[in-house]
């Protein structure tokens, strides 16, 4: 073997690529994952957002892939990967933002997460991230940008506090909602709030994991009323109305919270 072919050898060799999910609902699509990070040839899988690891990154084994979600759907956050990958004295390491989903993608701030990272481990391996969010069967080209340690802060002013709202929307994305159409569902919530102009001005809408009663998947909770309510194609423009709606919620006061079935 030649000195040059080593040194090709040992750059592919401590290179890692991580494939990260961006929005909270990839972070609970195992399949999707596992599909993603073998079309684009990664090493692991990592959470920008979403649930906590349900499992660690162990040493890669030959030609395998590890650090993919487990049956719930849940991968290491970022930053922890980060710092296992660092471990294994790579030299390299490479970020591939992806989503299944359709829409804009908090793709900047996987650059802001893995700039802090760089900030804090000045001396750790060169971090690079693919300019594009991955899609499902979508081709990648050579476009990377280094992590300088420059990029946003975590922190801002403009973060200090909460924004003014008088209703507090708990979406759950626990793995029986996700499995009973939460993710859908959200997203028409979602924008229909959005069209009502109500998001962060009269809801201040947070996704979680699990909150239970499983049983009446999926579900919202909404606060201060203390509501836990299923959503349903049916009730999705009734429940908007009410939250945007000046005065006092009807909605949350005629309708109990669902009683779990103890049977």
């Amino acid at each position: 073997m030649t000195a040059d072919t080593t040194d090709v050898t040992e750059e592919m060799e401590t290179t890692i690529r991580i494939a990260v999910s961006l929005r909270w609902g990839d972070a609970f699509d195992a399949d999707i994952a596992r599909q993603i990070a073998e079309q684009v040839g990664a090493d692991r899988s990592a959470c920008l957002q979403g649930p906590s690891p349900a499992e660690k990154n162990s040493p890669l084994p030959a030609g395998g892939h590890v650090g993919f979600p487990s049956s719930e759907g849940n991968a290491s956050d970022l930053t922890g990967t980060l710092d296992a990958v660092a471990s294994t004295g790579a030299r390299r390491i490479e970020l591939v933002g992806w989503s299944a989903q359709d829409g804009p993608v908090p793709i900047s701030w996987l650059r802001r997460v893995s700039g802090n990272w760089v900030r804090n481990h000045p001396d750790a391996a060169q971090v690079v991230v693919y300019a594009g969010t991955v899609r499902l069967g979508q081709e990648m080209d050579d476009d990377w940008r280094t992590v300088t340690g420059n990029e946003a802060p975590l922190r801002s002013v403009v973060w200090e506090e909460f924004p003014p709202f008088r209703h507090h929307l708990l979406v759950c994305r626990g793995p029986r909602c996700c499995a009973q159409g939460a993710v859908a569902l959200h997203d028409v919530l979602h924008n229909k709030l959005v069209q009502a102009d109500a998001i962060d001005t009269e809801v201040l809408v947070t996704v979680t994991g699990c909150m239970f009663p499983c049983n009446h998947a999926p579900l919202v909770v909404i606060w201060p009323d203390g509501k836990c309510l299923r959503l349903t194609e049916d009730n999705i423009d009734e429940i908007v109305r009410d939250l945007s709606a000046p005065q006092e919620a009807s909605l949350t006061a005629s309708m109990p919270p669902p009683t779990p079935d103890m049977r």
